[in-house]
């Protein structure tokens, strides 16, 4: 089995949210399966890529014009899993008003090395994995036959090519001027062109979602969520249509990547068996490097993007009004809009027990993944969430928002706090019941600490549902 998995960004080598982390991780676990995996992007020019080859360059039509996309072979490091670059001017840069032409582009590209991959790439690849609305484009312009409407036949391609889009977060869309798609050659007729303020414009995940065989999200309850509309009216009909076509597959985390006992960042290290006094004595650092005052109160974290419309912020800082100078400290480490920072600094300067860091530093995230005694994660929704599982890692009980992949992780009262509503006052009660438990009842806390650290989010688990997932799209 060859898979090709299609992405904008991986670790090392380039990194603009948390797709990359998945895009390193998963080729290598399913690598580990014995998958012949290789993963493709762009070859952006500020990439410092290492041991990089240049082993062809590929013929691309698009806006009326023939262009020639060289392509790089590299490794993730420590494993043997190939990665192809596409280098172009096209290609050059991630981000600004053309981003969706560069990834229109990158698309194009992509389908023209599948079709040319039995002569130049020494066979034919199985799956072509895209994720997001980055690589949507891919199954489109592979001739997959048209899902719902059922009147387009197969192409020779799409006979040979099975496609998996993974949806990591329906927030983000790609929504662009059509003009954008028209340069890929295709018949405006095929685009679900809509009105806008400044024109037309189209969706490159929507069409891509209209044409993968199989379309994947990274969390069983995210999966049912997005059916149901919660997270974006304008794909609630296709969703809804090919439900049948949808699965949710719960993301991993690196356990080597991710593991207290040798994580070199920390000032001790501890497994399970000595998790009590190594985390306190984290704590006390965390707190002297912060100018908390040095107690032995419950902490609390909050590690992430401060993200207005997912993130839960606004919640924080009404929770944190309603329950006042309690007993307890917060530490908030987060990058994000103006807004958001300007409601955090005015939060902590009013509450002396909190610390508000605005920016992102690994080094610290780490020290508050291990010193603090609860992590909040409140998300209006929450695809699949890698903070709880990593607190989870560090022997820190999380405290969560019932929605996507938070309620497929954390069980209430037994690994970790978990709320329903998105309301100030229902984070609030959750605060308090933690604190209650942690003041209250230690061995009931100590026996929670103890399930989360059993806990096994592995990517190992997450790529074996993949390989399934394969196994099943080839079948006759």
């Amino acid at each position: 089995m060859r898979v090709l998995f299609v992405t904008s960004e991986c670790v090392p080598f380039f990194k603009k949210g948390g797709l990359a982390d998945v895009s390193y991780a998963l080729p290598v676990a399913l690598s580990k399966l014995g998958v012949r995996v290789a993963v493709a992007m762009p070859y952006f020019e500020k990439m410092h890529a290492k041991q990089v080859k240049c082993i062809g360059q590929l013929a691309v039509d698009y806006d009326r014009r023939r262009e020639l996309v060289f392509i790089f072979e590299t490794e993730i490091p420590g494993s043997h899993v190939p990665v192809y670059l596409f280098r172009h001017p096209h290609l050059d840069t991630y981000g600004g008003h053309d981003i969706a032409d560069t990834f229109a582009f990158f698309s194009k590209a992509v389908a023209e090395l599948y079709t040319a991959s039995p002569h130049v790439m020494g066979g034919t690849y199985d799956i072509l994995h895209c994720n997001d609305w980055h690589t949507a484009l891919v199954p489109m312009l592979l001739g997959e036959q048209r899902k719902i409407d059922g009147h387009i036949g197969e192409t020779f391609q799409s006979q040979g090519a099975k496609t998996v889009l993974s949806i990591h977060n329906l927030l983000y869309q790609g929504e662009t001027g059509v003009s954008a798609v028209l340069r890929l050659g295709l018949p405006r007729t095929l685009f679900h062109v809509f009105k806008t303020p400044l024109g037309h414009a189209v969706k490159l995940l929507r069409e891509g979602l209209e044409y993968a065989d199989v379309i994947s999200t990274v969390s069983p309850t995210y999966a049912r969520e997005i059916v149901r509309g919660a997270h974006g009216d304008s794909v609630k009909a296709v969703l809804a249509s090919r439900r049948d076509r949808l699965v949710g597959i719960l993301n991993g985390i690196d356990h080597g990547i991710w593991n207290p006992a040798t994580d070199a960042f920390l000032p001790t290290n501890y497994t399970r068996e000595r998790v009590n006094p190594a985390k306190k004595e984290i704590k006390t650092y965390l707190q002297r490097s912060l100018k908390l005052p040095e107690r032995d109160i419950l902490v609390f974290g909050f590690v992430g993007r401060l993200e207005e419309r997912q993130k839960g912020i606004d919640l924080i800082v009404r929770a944190i009004d309603t329950l006042g100078n309690s007993d307890f400290q917060l530490v908030i480490l987060g990058t994000g809009a103006a807004r958001q920072i300007k409601l955090l600094e005015r939060l902590a300067k009013k509450h002396s027990n909190i610390a508000f860091i605005h920016t992102f530093d690994e080094r610290l995230a780490r020290r508050i993944y291990a010193g603090a005694d609860v992590m909040l994660v409140p998300s209006r929704f929450e695809p699949c969430g890698l903070t709880q599982m990593i607190a989870m890692r560090y022997g820190t009980l999380p405290l969560v928002r019932k929605t996507g992949g938070l309620a497929d992780t954390v069980v209430d009262g037994r690994t970790g706090f978990v709320f329903g509503p998105y309301k100030a006052s229902a984070l609030a009660e959750k605060m308090r019941e933690a604190l209650d438990l942690w003041m209250g009842k230690p061995k009931v806390w100590q026996k929670m600490i103890d399930h989360v650290m059993r806990q096994d989010f592995s990517w190992e688990k997450s790529a074996k549902e993949y390989r399934d997932l394969y196994r099943k799209l080839l079948r006759p």
